[in-house]
């Protein structure tokens, strides 16, 4: 098959999810390696982060999908927001209201301004306590936002509308009209939707739980940059020798 297009989460696919937000970087090979690839077709970023944040680190992309594809922006100038957004404002005023342990929050905002969603964050810091977590998942759920947190990451993630990654790489399908096989590249179940939405979907693993994700390929994070410049040299033709030396996992067999 024929790659028209890759598509790529960023946190944990591309840059390490172990880096302070400040210092998130993609490691140079594969930045390298992606520019050579959107000089020939496009390359598209699906993130729960924002335009922000994101683009200056991946000025190479034909386009971006922000906050779980509640943003779509084109490099050639249209922003699409997809949805109605629910009261953000006042959600994160409550959470602070209610944190004794002094988190960090991300703000997730549109390109005009508008607060789409943010992140509670405790890497770095003090780890708050259960009922916090719990007091903030029940009460911003019954105020009509979505609320993301899985058990085993020190984060949660607070939507206005629901996120779909899925939705996103289609929709970015028809407005750039991608010809040929589509390639999503992700690490967690966050990325299942545009894993099953995708010709081709390319775990990529850091030590992190891979039984819940839907992809049928998986290659290292050290090995991304490799995989890619193999898929280059094939002239985007895609192997299934390509994404990994073991080939398909046996549990996904």
């Amino acid at each position: 098959m024929k790659i028209g297009a890759i598509f790529s989460d960023y946190d944990g696919t591309l840059a390490r999810e172990d880096l302070q937000l400040e210092e998130s970087k993609l490691p140079r090979p594969l930045e390298e390696i992606l520019e050579r690839i959107a000089s020939s077709v496009p390359v598209c970023i699906l993130t729960s982060k924002d335009l922000h944040f994101v683009q200056s680190r991946t000025s190479f992309a034909t386009a971006w999908a922000c906050v779980g594809g509640l943003e779509i922006v084109l490099a050639r100038g249209e922003a699409i927001r997809e949805g109605g957004i629910g009261n953000v404002k006042d959600a994160l005023e409550f959470v602070k209201r209610i944190d004794t342990s002094g988190v960090a929050i991300e703000l997730k905002r549109s390109v005009t301004g508008e607060l789409l969603g943010f992140s509670i964050d405790w890497r770095y810091g003090p780890k708050p306590s259960q009922q916090f977590i719990q007091s903030v998942s029940t009460e911003l759920t019954k105020r009509g936002l979505v609320v993301a947190h899985d058990g085993a990451q020190p984060f949660i993630d607070v939507f206005g509308a629901t996120p779909n990654k899925g939705r996103a790489l289609a929709k970015l399908k028809e407005l750039l009209d991608i010809r040929g096989g589509t390639m999503f590249i992700g690490d967690s179940h966050d990325d299942n939707l545009a894993f099953d939405e995708a010709d081709v979907g390319i775990g990529v693993k850091h030590g992190q739980a891979l039984e819940n994700l839907t992809c049928k390929y998986v290659v290292d994070f050290s090995e991304l940059p490799g995989m890619l410049t193999r898929l280059a040299q094939n002239d985007m033709a895609f192997d299934a020798a390509i994404p990994s030396r073991k080939r398909e996992l046996a549990w996904l067999a």
